[in-house]
């Protein structure tokens, strides 16, 4: 896209960057935060654990960058947040543009902000911030109950797009947030990051839907720190993009705090998604659980990574994680990586992944009921993911979900069974 001096710039550099900040100015991030994000960008290197193994077809090691344009107009964009949640707005919940959100709520914003993200150890949340271009940010007051959810969405409609989505929800307050990500440039470039913090009994349900164009390349990062008797229910549904890196880490900083972490996607054609999950227990009696279900298909990959780590003053923590893939064809492949961290004693912690095939003793048992078999397959492929999916917020986004998952599902013949 054109600067403001009709030149296009392209690629991740400081000369994009000026160009940006002319234009539209630093909004939130103060200009030497975003320089020096930039500068945390181009020094890191790529960590190890997401440099691809063998066979991968991506590797953000080999990311070449160079022909995105970063710079865009935020309100090209930007949807009317005013027109968002009148319920909530009438609580008295903040949404913001994250451009206007320092300005117009300096207290609320400052006492969130930087809080539960730290940028400073991960290249392409450094990337995020730097370039941040679009985004949100929710206050929920202390004590305010909202029952209808709150729907944010972000639309690529530029090669590229940074978005910042800022959440704060305060001591006794529940809520319900929604995160959706679509493209209309084909070849889109999403770098997100999400920032979520909770107060003291704070509870949040929030859900990400990702449905990026099938050339899109999505990088996210998301953190959460959780206060005393806080819960935080999050779900990914990563079922877009041709790449899709997804890494979410929740810090159960105080006792009492839970996280609850369900996580679904489905890799076909030739999908890559690579999804990390990490639940930090520094707190004594904090609790978590984790459940993955996933999906290859053609010459679809992925890996879930999940680690669960129990700090040494995080006696009585209780935590559990359970990954499983569904392979749909002799070429697809998933990695399945469960970690466990304990340094506390007293504790209760499992994990447990399997990758398999649909197997002839679910098909026979499905036919000894009258069920053909094209159709027995396409039913106990929609039915492994039932588990995650029932744990989604709203019947709307389960019923999305569910629908798009049947539209990655090859006709029933084409299965391959074990």
């Amino acid at each position: 896209m054109p600067s403001s001096s009709g030149i296009a710039i392209r690629g991740l550099t400081k000369e994009s960057l000026e160009a940006l900040l002319a234009h539209a100015g630093p909004g939130s991030i103060e200009p030497s935060l975003r320089y020096d994000a930039l500068a945390r960008f181009q020094e890191l290197p790529v960590r190890a654990s997401v440099r691809g193994g063998r066979g991968w077809k991506h590797d953000l090691a080999k990311l070449d960058l160079s022909n995105v344009t970063p710079f865009s107009v935020e309100t090209d964009a930007e949807v009317d947040l005013e027109s968002l949640s009148p319920a909530a707005r009438r609580a008295g919940v903040t949404i913001e543009r994250f451009s206007r959100a320092r300005e117009k709520h300096r207290e609320a914003f400052d006492r969130a902000f930087g809080t539960a993200l730290d940028t400073r150890d991960d290249k392409f949340a450094s990337l995020a911030l730097a370039f941040q271009n679009h985004g949100t940010f929710i206050d929920v007051p202390a004590g305010t109950s909202i029952d209808e959810p709150i729907l944010v969405g972000y639309e690529a409609r530029h090669e590229a797009l940074f978005p910042y989505t800022l959440v704060s929800v305060g001591a006794g307050a529940r809520a319900t947030i929604v995160e959706r990500y679509a493209s209309i440039a084909g070849d889109a470039f999403v770098c997100a990051a999400t920032e979520i913090v909770l107060g003291e009994n704070a509870q949040l349900s929030y859900a990400v839907e990702q449905r990026t164009s099938p050339a899109a390349r999505v990088i996210a990062t998301r953190r959460a720190k959780l206060a005393a008797n806080a819960r935080l229910e999050i779900g990914f549904a990563e079922l877009g993009a041709k790449h899709t890196v997804s890494r979410f880490r929740s810090l159960e900083a105080s006792p009492g705090a839970h996280t609850g972490v369900v996580a679904v996607f489905f890799s076909d054609g030739d999908q890559h998604v690579d999804i990390e999950t990490e639940t930090v227990h520094a707190a004594a009696n904090t609790t978590s659980n984790t459940v993955v279900r996933s999906a290859g298909n053609g010459r679809g990959q992925g890996r879930y990574l999940g680690n669960i780590k129990i700090l040494p003053e995080a006696h009585g923590a209780d935590a559990s994680l359970r990954d499983d893939a569904l392979l749909l064809s002799a070429t697809a492949h998933i990695d399945s990586v469960p970690a466990l961290e304990i340094a506390a004693n007293d504790v209760k912690a499992f994990h447990g992944a399997t990758v398999g095939a649909i197997s002839d003793e679910e098909i026979f048992y499905a036919e000894s009921r009258g069920i053909e078999r094209s159709q027995a397959e396409r039913m106990i492929a929609l039915g492994f993911f039932e588990p995650a999916v029932s744990r989604f917020p709203t019947e709307t986004l389960r019923a999305e979900i569910r629908t798009a998952l049947e539209a990655k599902i090859a006709p029933a013949e084409t299965l391959d069974v074990a």
